[in-house]
């Protein structure tokens, strides 16, 4: 027989957990992610809540949640602005009982764990989704930001890579036995078949029978674009015409389509602006290219090895945890267009080889690179730290 006081603490260990997540806008890779944790969790274990500035991240999510907070969590640091949303939501945390707090990049992860202090929650969970550049402020944020953390004896830090994790323990900036690695994952069967190309193609205004090169990517200098545009020269001269097609927005996206122009390849450089349909579109890709110079895993490279597509990436990053090269896809050093250029040409030449190259990038993520996996290796964290184990 089970005695009364054993019952009751078995009955508190299923009792549900408040979880805040605090996220700034945000779109691409990290947008999945959050979809994908917040579609995953155990709805009976985890009673997710979420705070930001993004009404449609609100609406997509709002069946998976129990209360929404919207406050204007910026992508910049405004002193005045945020710290009165450290205010606001260290009320909100102790007003709604809050269990633990979930934050996702350097800002939202400042304010975030800054609030959970003034509160009294020492439970903070933080998702490192890329490294900073070293020098540029977001970089000593970053470091201001781990200190705090740190200070947090309840606190954990979840990179989406081995190569992150091992940056930020090279640079001491966080106990090495509060570092988790979950990778990034999807459902690999959760793609279109049956895909109209030809209308799509039309569309882009994609004609004739070339191959067609493709990224996606924000349009900001680390993602190397202009270095994709430069090994397009190449690939022209030692294959013949291709189209490119970049898909994606952000800062750099001017000066790039004037460095088409000024190549004289702008009549095959297609910009489509940021795009849901990304999995449509990979259907008309014949190689993907990541070209990014630092990349702390690429959503878009994991979806492109789902879809069977031959990928060419940068050696940086969490590019290296996708890619086993020439065995799921090539690797080449960053920022080396001739190499990109040389190994795009190969691919396109050898269609075959291509084609299987792609099935083994498939099957890899498969089974190494699930949904499943990575809504298991959260939630195992949220347990560590809610149990106070470390």
């Amino acid at each position: 027989m089970v005695s009364p006081l054993f019952d009751f603490w078995g009955m508190c260990a299923r009792m549900a957990v408040r979880v805040l997540h605090v996220v700034r806008p945000v779109k691409g890779g990290m947008r999945k992610h959050l979809e994908m944790l917040f579609r995953g969790l155990d709805p009976e274990r985890y009673f997710l809540y979420l705070a930001s500035s993004e009404s449609e991240l609100f609406s997509e999510l709002r069946p998976f949640i129990k209360g929404e907070f919207f406050l204007p969590i910026s992508e910049t640091w405004d002193p005045f602005r945020n710290w009165h949303v450290i205010y606001s939501l260290s009320r909100l945390i102790g007003a709604y009982d809050i269990d633990l707090v979930h934050t996702h990049g350097i800002l939202a992860g400042i304010i975030g764990a800054t609030a959970a202090l003034l509160a009294g929650c020492r439970r903070v969970v933080a998702t490192a989704h890329n490294f900073p550049k070293p020098g540029t402020p977001f970089f000593w944020a970053y470091r201001v930001f781990l200190a705090l953390l740190a200070r947090m004896q309840q606190s954990h830090l979840i990179t989406v890579s081995n190569a992150l994790k091992k940056e930020i323990e090279r640079l001491g900036w966080f106990p090495e036995d509060r570092i988790s690695v979950v990778c990034n994952g999807l459902d690999v069967g959760y793609f279109p078949v049956g895909v109209a190309r030809t209308a799509l193609r039309e569309q882009l205004g994609i004609n004739g029978n070339w191959p067609v090169i493709g990224t996606v990517a924000r349009l900001e200098p680390q993602k190397g674009v202009r270095i994709l545009l430069e090994a397009l020269k190449y690939i022209d001269k030692e294959y013949g015409p291709v189209y490119l097609l970049i898909v994606g927005d952000g800062p750099e996206r001017g000066s790039l389509q004037r460095f088409a122009v000024e190549l004289n390849l702008a009549e095959r450089v297609i910009f489509t602006g940021y795009r849901s349909d990304v999995r449509e579109l990979l259907s008309l890709l014949d190689v993907v290219a990541v070209p990014s110079l630092s990349e702390g895993f690429s959503i878009f490279c994991l979806e492109a090895l789902a879809a069977g597509r031959p990928v060419v990436a940068s050696s940086v990053g969490g590019l290296r945890d996708l890619i086993q090269h020439e065995r799921t896809g090539f690797l080449v050093p960053p920022g080396d267009a001739k190499a990109m250029g040389a190994v795009i040409v190969s691919l396109l030449s050898e269609r075959v080889a291509a084609s299987n190259l792609g099935r083994r990038g498939r099957d890899f993520v498969a089974r190494r690179f699930t949904g499943e996996q990575m809504i298991a290796g959260t939630a195992e964290v949220y347990e560590i730290v809610l149990k106070g184990r470390q």
